[in-house]
């Protein structure tokens, strides 16, 4: 069974690759593009969904079955989606605007089974991140440290994020980008655990207990 990431994004792809899993990567396409009145959550669930529709078109009809996983995070605060910033000065507004309050990151994850037929499944989920009260000094002092440029929000949790998070509830993995507690569910759902952590399962009934990684997923927010 081929694994494919669909998504360039490092923390992504550091975060799969912990589980031990053999994956190649595909660079997505999509229109990333909010549409005319629409909501965040419906925001990331089509664009993740279009990002596996994209790689789905690249492997279909290939010999062997496919696993293809996208995801889109956004970062979220009063019904505004807010995205990459364009640069230092607007990562500092961007942090500005954050600072001080509570904010969600949602993730949508859309995972496809390409076989003989296609089967996709797409789920999100949402963390609230309350930041520190700062001001303009400790805020440049914290874009000093990391590469804002790629990073939905201008932060990331994993880089020196204690210094401008004071707290995060839900999924820390979702925080940085990819959600294992929804992969794992999803996973789960599509009977394609032990396809994926146990290959000797592969051509079983769907309904094997996972093993390996995957073998006590169901509260875990982190790889094994």
């Amino acid at each position: 069974m081929r694994v494919i990431l669909g998504s360039t994004s490092p923390r992504r792809r550091d975060l799969l690759g912990a589980l031990g899993i053999d994956f190649r990567i595909l660079a997505p396409s999509a229109d990333e593009s909010a549409h005319p009145g629409e909501e965040p959550l419906a925001y990331a669930l089509r664009v993740a969904r279009d990002k596996a529709d994209s790689v789905v078109s690249d492997v279909a009809g290939r010999r062997g079955a496919s696993i293809v996983i996208a995801c889109d995070t956004i970062v979220t605060i009063d019904g505004k989606i807010i995205g990459k910033p364009a640069d230092r000065a607007d990562a500092l507004g961007i942090l500005g605007t954050l600072t001080g309050r509570t904010h969600s990151v949602i993730s949508a994850v859309s995972l496809a089974h390409v076989a003989a037929t296609t089967r996709v499944l797409t789920g999100a989920e949402e963390s609230r991140i309350t930041f520190r009260n700062l001001g303009p000094p400790e805020l440049e002092r914290y874009l000093d440290r990391i590469h804002f440029m790629d990073k939905a929000g201008a932060y990331a949790a994993q880089e020196h994020g204690r210094l401008i998070i004071e707290r995060i509830e839900g999924s820390v993995t979702n925080v940085i980008g990819f959600p294992l507690r929804l992969f794992f569910r999803m996973l789960g759902e599509m009977g394609l655990a032990g396809s994926l952590f146990c290959p000797e399962n592969e051509n079983g009934t769907g309904d094997e207990p996972p093993c390996g990684a995957a073998g006590n997923t169901g509260s875990r927010d982190r790889p094994a």
